[in-house]
């Protein structure tokens, strides 16, 4: 029976055997309590078998040692620490007889140490383990650096004591690799408890306790910083404790890593890269330029075929090399590793680096990795591959969607001016563009056109049509519908003549929201809307998020301009909240939905509304860039401080609206918008002579301009005259936007009640308010000052017939007045809806269902039921049909 004696009992002094291979490691490091892996290996000791395994200098021998000493072991410890001379039996057997001897394990005279260069008899093992069973306590063997034991017939010597022993041996292997597959067995019985790489990392709290333990204090983001570099690997954490107790500048440190720390750099040339076979090693300096490597990529790159037996043992052997979550078949090494490797890689050069990167450019091209081909192409300075790959691959539609803030912008950062060829010149003119350096973007792009006879093969045909949306964009931004149809034709045509075009729909969706945009700033409204729904379609697969977002702005926009102001506001609550959802920042935003929000808003005598959208347009790059959002930012400004009687702002509003685009003057329909704005800031000024002036200059048949020149009439005391100009408004049935029509009735009634007609007055007033209830035009009415106003004051009874003349819910006030209201209605919500909660209410009102909501918003059910909740809150509600009820009665819809 084995039995626990004093090991000064047993004396080795005169075994041929090295001692020092017989005693656990002396700890001489800071130890960082971590209970969740003391546990786990107590909970292996209380099995049979316990498998720790990582890279070298993971912490599998500290784990260990530490145990030992603090966790109490359920008996005797016998360690042994193997090396590449114990991978025979006579030797391994000899050593771990000794091991168990000097921990104190007392064993038959027959359990005799084998010879060391002789055999191991199936009797020697069988007494072992018999002895092994018959003893009262457990006996926990700890084989350090397993890895070191490869032989057959080892491992199945072991797997024979470890089953007969009775579940009194206690084994646990600490290795490099991840075991042989006689362990399998043992997992299967649930006799396995396994401790791998990962779990050995330490996380970020514990990294921050070791440093702490070294006496070295260092900021968070410093840690952080030091844990990615890391990814816990407790050797680089200790070295870069140890350096870091001498360095007054950490985080230059720690961004250095691992080349800041030579004793690092050191460990992982000697005991990592050295340590592999010499094939193995140059394999590893082969593939380290790519973030990750598969078999097929490995081959390119060493033009051998063995990357699948290769990266697998590296993997299986912890050589800090793990497989990549979610993309099986691909591994990754520690960066630190990855850092070494190129160093060595330069040093050596048994091949350029440059030309490693051109064959995983090639490589990953062909397996359409498109974005990484370009780095790599980048990394090579090869910038003809790197174009060629943007061009014939992506088109130019990725940097340009991006607005330059892409990972593939950012790779192309480098490209230099002097890459001849149309290829770099296409590229080049996309990231002008982005950056609306127009200048370069058009001489580019015209180096591009000149050049394109270079261009053969499958290149032609995506350079052409590249070109071709870069000028479609280009005529957008200047305001030029020929030469935006120009470009659309050209597009097309070469986007036919290209297979895979539909993997890339961002380009035609380009075209066509730079055409569609075009085609509004010109007041093709018909043409516009044709387009814009072949845009609204092109732009609906993902990848296309930016065109979409000027497609539903430009929507909006024609949609106001149709006098629909409910649908604008559906369409423009739809681009804000697709631009929240993505999380684009409103500088970055295309101005369009904001700014027909602010239009709708102030028909409706939305201040809170209007004053929210209007600084929102504002700030878009749309207010800087697009012609049609530069415009009417300003135009609207103008008017809504004039219906606050701010007319000094008014007025400094109407001066910022450009009179040139593009070196062309305004479009006479947006020229003649301007001109009646401005008659109307004159007008509330007192100034006739101006407001007349500015009336000169309209050009077509605009109803609101008669309306403005018969308010100057009778503001001048003619309302014979403003009757005359009246009366062909008021004869004629309303196209599109009724506002001129509703208020030539409000100044007709205005001119009956100064004739006493006060029947005639209420009739007209009555027309007026039908015409505008539709679409909720509550400005016209509540506006200070305003014909509709006074009305509604003299004839209250009206007024408490249409309950929608209640002030929209967000009301306060507006830039020079409070927003008050005519008419009935009830309390607004306690808090206001938000543009999502108000597109979502909308889709209610149409008896939409909540699946259909979250399917029309491209947006899950539980969001939708949130939104609803919410809206229930606000309206103080509890009930579907109730809110969209209050709603309507609040003009909420």
């Amino acid at each position: 029976m084995s039995t626990a004696v004093p090991i000064e009992d047993q004396p080795l002094a005169d075994d041929p055997l090295l001692a020092a291979k017989l005693a656990a490691p002396h700890i001489r490091t800071p130890i960082v309590d971590r209970p969740r892996l003391t546990e786990r290996v107590s909970s292996g000791v209380d099995g049979l078998l316990t498998v720790v395994s990582g890279a070298a200098g993971s912490g599998k021998t500290l784990l260990l040692a530490s145990w030992c000493t603090t966790a109490g072991p359920p008996g005797p410890v016998a360690w042994l620490t193997l090396d590449p001379d114990d991978d025979a039996p006579g030797v391994f057997w000899a050593y771990v007889i000794a091991a168990l001897r000097r921990a104190g394990v007392r064993l038959p005279p027959e359990v005799a140490e084998p010879f060391l260069g002789g055999s191991v008899t199936h009797h020697l093992l069988a007494t072992l383990a018999d002895s092994l069973a018959t003893g009262a306590v457990p006996v926990v063997l700890v084989l350090d650096q397993f890895e070191a034991v490869t032989s057959r017939q080892v491992h199945r010597e072991i797997d024979f004591v470890l089953r007969h022993a009775d579940g009194t041996l206690r084994l646990v292997l600490l290795s490099r690799d991840d075991g042989a597959g006689w362990l399998h067995r043992y997992a299967l019985r649930g006799d396995l408890v396994r401790i791998r790489n990962a779990d050995l990392a330490f996380t970020r709290e514990e990294a921050g306790d070791l440093l702490r333990l070294h006496g070295v204090r260092i900021s968070a983001g410093t840690l952080s910083a030091l844990a990615e570099q890391t990814r816990g690997w407790a050797a680089g954490l200790r070295l870069s404790a140890v350096a870091l107790q001498q360095r007054r500048e950490p985080d230059a440190f720690v961004a250095g890593l691992p080349g800041a720390d030579p004793a690092l750099t050191g460990y992982l040339v000697e005991d990592v890269l050295d340590a592999q076979p010499p094939d193995v090693r140059d394999f590893l300096l082969l593939t380290c330029v790519v973030d990750r490597v598969c078999p097929a990529l490995a081959d390119a790159l060493t033009g051998r075929t063995d990357g699948e037996g290769v990266l697998a043992r590296l993997a299986t052997g912890n050589v800090l090399t793990t497989a990549v979550e979610h993309a099986p078949g691909w591994f990754a090494y520690h960066p630190m590793l990855a850092q070494v490797l190129q160093g060595e890689l330069d040093r050596e050069r048994p091949i350029s680096r440059a030309e490693l990167h051109r064959r995983a450019a090639v490589w990953l091209e062909d397996a359409g990795q498109f974005v990484e081909a370009v780095r790599h192409a980048s990394a090579a300075r090869d910038w003809q591959l790197a174009a060629a790959v943007v061009v014939r691959q992506l088109g130019v539609g990725p940097l340009l969607v991006g607005g330059g803030t892409t990972q593939l912008d950012a790779v192309l950062t480098d490209l230099p001016a002097t890459a001849g060829g149309p290829l770099p010149a296409v590229v080049r003119s996309a990231r002008a563009l982005t950056a609306f350096d127009l200048d370069t973007c058009r001489a580019q792009v015209a180096l591009a056109d000149e050049q394109a006879g270079e261009a053969t093969g499958p290149d032609r045909a995506p350079l052409l049509a590249s070109t071709a949306v870069i000028r479609a964009i280009l005529a957008r931004v200047h305001g030029d519908p020929g030469a935006a149809e120009s470009a659309l034709a050209a597009g097309e045509e070469q986007l036919s003549g290209i297979p895979d075009a539909e993997d890339h729909p961002e380009l035609r969706a380009l075209l066509l929201s730079s055409v569609d945009t075009t085609q509004l700033w010109a007041g093709q409204l018909d043409e516009a809307e044709r387009t814009l729904r072949r845009g609204l379609v092109a732009s609906s697969p993902p990848g296309c998020r930016y065109p979409r977002l000027n497609v539903l702005g430009r929507l909006a926009l024609l949609e106001y301009l149709r006098g629909r102001l409910g649908r604008a506001a559906d369409l423009g609550r739809a681009e804000v909240a697709l631009a929240d959802d993505a999380g684009l920042p409103v500088a970055h935003r295309t101005g369009a939905g904001h700014l027909a929000l602010a239009l709708v808003a102030v028909e409706q005598g939305d201040q809170a509304g209007t004053r929210r959208h209007l600084d929102g347009a504002s700030r878009s790059v749309g207010a800087r860039h697009d012609p049609l959002v530069a415009v009417l930012v300003p135009m609207l400004r103008a008017l809504w401080y004039a219906d606050g009687r701010d007319l000094r702002r008014a007025l400094s509003s109407l001066a910022d609206v450009p009179g040139v685009v593009g070196g062309r003057p305004l479009p006479s329909w947006l020229a003649d918008r301007l001109a009646v704005t401005a008659a109307r800031v004159h007008t509330e000024r007192r100034d006739l002579a101006a407001a007349t002036t500015a009336l000169d200059g309209v050009v077509g048949p605009d109803p609101e301009q008669a309306v403005r020149r018969a308010a100057v009439a009778l503001l001048g005391g003619d309302a014979d005259g403003a009757t005359a100009l009246l009366s062909p408004v008021l004869a004629a049935e309303p196209a599109g936007d009724p506002t001129g029509t509703v208020e030539a009735w409000l100044l007709a009634a205005h001119v009956h009640l100064l004739d006493g007609r006060r029947p005639l007055a209420r009739e007209a007033l009555g027309r007026a308010l039908a015409l505008a209830e539709p679409e909720r035009r509550r400005r016209l009415f509540l506006r200070p000052g305003a014909p509709g106003r006074t009305l509604l004051s003299t004839f209250p009874e009206v007024g408490r017939a249409h309950a929608w003349l209640a002030p929209a819910p967000a009301a306060g006030r507006g830039p020079g007045h409070p927003a008050e209201g005519g008419g009935g209605g009830e309390e607004a919500p306690v808090e206001a809806l938000t543009d999502r909660e108000r597109t979502v209410l909308a889709r209610m009102a149409q008896a939409m269902s909540s699946d259909d909501i979250a399917g029309d918003l491209f947006v899950s059910l539980n969001t939708v039921k949130t939104h609803q909740r919410n809206i229930y809150r606000k309206l103080a509600v509890s009930r579907r049909n109730d809110a969209v009820r209050k709603a309507r009665r609040l003009g909420l819809v």
